[in-house]
């Protein structure tokens, strides 16, 4: 009996073994199947410069973030059964450091051994620098190549408020500590030209170098390229900026050229149901995200298990709360939220460890101060904090910075600033030509002078020039604390100048070149993490926490800004005006700030 049922387990375990064989001869089957044809999958390149994890609008799924974006293109680069990419060309609002970043990671693909393809009617600087990395670049005779540089602007406004019988009184902490000399010159200081020659060099020549060695050209080429401004397709074909002038029916029929035994198929997106980009132009668009967002699922949950924790803090820095638009961008950075998204991280068991992802001219030296606080709390409690500086993490961007475990930032982020500024608008004058006449009831001997439409009597500057040297000597000291440095080392590089990531390098401002993808993985090593293959070994999980519609709708009836930031999306000019006036304004109440609004045009330099 012993031996009919021993017969029976062999013949059993044979029949096992040849339906498993034959399971994996039908699974061998499709894979041989595969190897005839060439999967392609369309990438849409349209960045948002906003990196948080918020909705595009108060109603509406959660879009494709930035951190997003170059987990979709790393999730391509491993995939083996993609064989080559398309690129699609949309637009990008961020700055060079983020640019060059999307740039490394396309250039990934190609490494990977994938074939890249672009077709575009028409190229502007931004668009050859990310699609240099390319096998195919083609372009329509009719079209056009733009390569203008590069330039900033700043607009002076003395004169022009003389007439309004306006001024401001503007008290610097610091020679180079430039904010707000728009307000009160009639051209740029020298000392602000100083700050920003070298970041331009640095600009130019990261551009200039990221297009030279992507198309196999000497950088003298490309520069010569770049002095002659517009280019046809076929004096950009010549010069080596392109490989084909081409119509879209001819560029698909080159593609098959690169696979000549295989058929080709396009891969499906594996974007998730929800990340998308808004379109503002369709006018369905705003229906199809509120329907979406009655009805879409429930939050997505991270597994339990080690993970690291982003926290992004974008945008001017105020107290209180962040503040959204009305198109869900975000107008200021609250100190409050940013705190609490710390706290969160800290007290959660999983996280390991923090990364700080700044994009930010600064703001309140208040504010910047209460994060301060968080991040030394944090390492208190042995989380390892990691600054992972973006195109712009300056002035109070660095205060909330200068503590953390390491920092990080790329060439071309703009950083330092290391100064304090304090700014009142004296509007008497207006009032009395316009024929307003105010009355005022006072009490204290400096009362009339704090108030906000009269401006400050020199014992008023007095007072408050002393308090903010006080306080620069504390941000001084902060940074010496946290760098491992003498306040007197500081002081010889601080002076409110701004400095490259490249320069911070060798003064010690931060400790390594890397963007954001680096940061992680030197938060996993810092945070004892075994194993490197996010979403394997660790998860990513992002603060502050997205809004819900409802919240988000309370925050746009609650707040006034941004109103102006999107009627004039179509006029850069003005609108960097502006930003500049209303950033001033976002901080302005408490009197002593740490912010380079100077900055705005280079955190968009690659969209101009």
């Amino acid at each position: 009996m012993y031996r009919t049922a021993f017969s029976l387990l062999v013949l059993a375990s044979l029949a096992l073994a040849q339906e498993g064989a034959a399971t994996e001869e039908a699974k061998a089957k499709p894979k041989a199947e595969k190897r005839a044809t060439a999967r392609i999958e369309e990438v849409k390149v349209k960045i948002d410069g906003t990196e948080d994890p918020h909705p595009a609008m108060p109603f509406g799924p959660k879009k494709l973030n930035y951190f997003g974006f170059l987990r979709y293109v790393r999730e391509i680069a491993h995939d083996p059964d993609v064989d080559a990419v398309l690129l699609e060309m949309e637009g990008y609002s961020v700055g060079w450091s983020r640019l060059l970043e999307v740039r490394q990671a396309l250039k990934q693909l190609r490494d990977s051994g994938k074939k890249v393809f672009v077709y575009k009617e028409s190229l502007t600087t931004p668009d050859l620098v990310l699609a240099s990395v390319a096998d195919r670049i083609s372009v329509p005779e009719s079209g056009m190549v733009a390569l203008p540089g590069l330039a900033t602007e700043s607009w002076y406004m003395k004169d022009m408020l003389a007439k309004l019988r306006v001024r401001f009184d503007v008290i610097h902490i610091g020679e180079y500590k430039t904010a707000g000399e728009s307000l009160v010159r009639s051209s740029m200081s020298p000392e602000l030209k100083e700050s920003l020659d070298p970041v331009l060099d640095e600009l130019y020549a990261s551009m200039c170098n990221a297009i030279a060695e992507g198309r196999g050209l000497s950088v003298d080429a490309v520069k010569k390229a770049i002095d002659q401004g517009l280019m046809t397709p076929r004096q950009a074909k010549a010069a080596g900026l392109i490989d084909r002038v081409e119509y879209h029916d001819q560029f698909k029929d080159g593609i098959k050229s690169y696979f000549p035994d295989k058929k080709l198929k396009r891969a499906k997106s594996r974007l998730k149901k929800g990340q998308f980009q808004f379109d503002s132009n369709n006018p369905m668009a705003f229906v199809s995200m509120i329907m979406s967002s009655l009805f879409q699922a429930k939050k997505e949950q991270l597994p339990e298990g080690p993970r690291v924790a982003i926290v992004y803090c974008t945008g001017p820095i105020t107290s209180g709360k962040s503040q959204y638009d009305w198109l869900g961008g975000l107008a200021s950075m609250g100190s409050e939220t940013i705190v609490e998204a710390i706290d969160k991280a800290r007290k959660d068991k999983d996280v390991k460890a923090i990364v700080l992802r700044i994009n930010s001219p600064g703001g309140s030296g208040l504010a910047s101060d209460m994060i301060w606080r968080a991040v030394e709390r944090a390492k208190d409690d042995g989380k390892p904090v990691i600054a992972s500086m973006g195109d712009v993490a300056a002035s109070g961007g660095y205060w909330i910075a200068m503590n953390s475990t390491a920092i990080l930032a790329e060439p071309q982020t703009i950083t330092g600033s290391i100064g304090v500024v304090g700014l009142m608008p004296n509007i008497d004058d207006l009032y009395t030509w316009v024929g307003i006449n105010p009355e005022r009831l006072s009490r204290g001997k400096r009362a009339e002078g704090l108030m906000t439409t009269k401006g400050l009597t020199d014992e008023d500057k007095t007072m408050l020039r002393d308090l903010m040297k006080s306080f620069y000597g504390d941000f001084v000291a902060k940074v010496a604390a946290g760098r491992s440095k003498t306040p007197a080392e500081i002081e010889k590089i601080a002076r409110g100048r701004i400095w490259t990531g490249r320069d911070a390098l060798k003064l010690g401002l931060i400790d390594r070149l890397g963007g954001l993808e680096d940061a992680l993985v030197l938060a996993r090593e810092k945070g004892g993490i075994e194993g490197s293959e996010l979403g394997k070994d660790f998860h990513v999980m992002e603060l502050p926490r997205r809004k819900g519609p409802f919240e988000a709708l309370e925050d746009l009836f609650g707040t006034r800004l941004g109103i102006t930031d999107i009627a004039l999306r179509e006029m850069p000019q003005l609108r960097r005006v502006l930003w500049h006036l209303q950033t001033l304004r976002r901080v302005g109440s408490d009197r002593i700030c740490v912010i380079q609004p100077e900055l705005a045009g280079f955190a968009h330099a690659a969209n101009r």
